[in-house]
């Protein structure tokens, strides 16, 4: 008897892959969620991004969530973008970090691995205390400097330890987004002639996240168009290539602006340098944490650019 036709070779197309974007209102998951809804050319997705007040999320409860929202939203991914990012806060309150930063994504790790839904998760550069003075790659030790660190970390042990698929993308140094970021000061008219000070012995990557969006959407459609098996689950360092200082970076921002007509050249704001330890902020931070993205660029068949070149993705 023969075998039943596939969907596909009926002409049926396959129901849309539900992607639950969680903290889709934030830097990066704001981006992501610009870039699949509506989704790129090729790419059946069916986003949902539930405001705040839809999660109705409490920090001492994330099991209760993890279940409230599988339950009402079935997703077929998961895309994790909730998390205390306020470097300092997380150091004044490292309970809440904890809570935010792996309590959270390890609820979601096993129901994931309940229901066989992929997870991305986002961790950070600051894993790593900066000492190696090269990109760190994703066999490199971490030993985190602060309270931020150490509860991201503890978020990526967490899901590892369960059998959910996953993939955690270690991401460092985000801007382009429309507000709270260095880039978006940059090009804000408000701030023309301002004078930016900005830490000249601080070495990572700057990541534009329209870019690292973009990159996202293409690991959350691999393996659907072609019918190939997706990457294993792990931890990449999704990230622009090279390293360079806040203050590099904002000159070199502030000329590609000028050349893309985004800033006038005689407002644009001013450019000088500090050090880092001249801001007296409560955690501290590590010194060169450029993150090298080779294995995730072998593993996902992707060739990133250079930190200068990513420049134009937030212009």
């Amino acid at each position: 008897m023969a075998e039943p036709a596939a969907a596909e070779d009926r002409g049926v197309r396959p129901a849309p892959m539900r992607v639950l974007l969680l903290g889709g209102r934030g830097r990066l998951g704001g981006a992501i969620a610009a870039r699949l809804a509506p989704p790129p050319a090729g790419v059946q997705v069916e986003l949902l991004a539930p405001a705040r007040h839809e999660l109705a999320l409490e920090p001492h409860a994330p099991d209760d969530a993890a279940a409230r929202w599988f339950a009402q939203w079935r997703p077929d991914v998961v895309v994790n973008c909730i998390a205390l990012g306020d470097v300092d806060q997380c150091e004044t309150e490292p309970a809440l970090a904890m809570q935010l930063n792996a309590a959270l994504p390890a609820a979601l790790a096993r129901a994931c691995e309940r229901k066989g839904t992929r997870l991305i998760h986002f961790s950070t550069d600051f894993v790593f205390d900066g000492a190696l003075r090269r990109p760190y790659r994703e066999d490199d030790a971490p030993r985190p400097l602060s309270a931020y660190g150490e509860s991201k970390l503890a978020g990526e042990r967490a899901i590892a330890r369960t059998a959910c698929p996953h993939w955690i993308f270690r991401v460092s140094w985000l801007y382009g987004a429309p507000v709270r970021n260095l880039a978006a000061d940059l090009l804000d008219p408000a701030n023309a002639a301002r004078i930016f000070r900005l830490a000249t012995d601080r070495f990572g990557v700057p990541n534009p996240v329209q870019l690292l969006a973009a990159e996202v959407a293409s690991c959350i459609a691999r393996g659907r168009a072609s019918g190939d098996s997706p990457p294993a689950s792990g931890t990449f360092h999704l990230s622009c290539h090279g390293a360079t200082t806040w203050h590099a970076f904002a000159l070199a921002f502030v000329r590609e602006a000028i050349g893309a007509g985004r800033l006038a050249g005689e407002r644009a704001p001013r450019i000088e340098a500090i050090e880092e330890a001249s801001l007296g902020r409560p955690a501290r931070r590590p010194a060169w944490s450029a993150l090298d993205p080779s294995r995730y660029e072998h593993t996902f068949g992707r060739t990133m650019p250079g930190w200068e070149e990513a420049i134009q993705f937030a212009l």
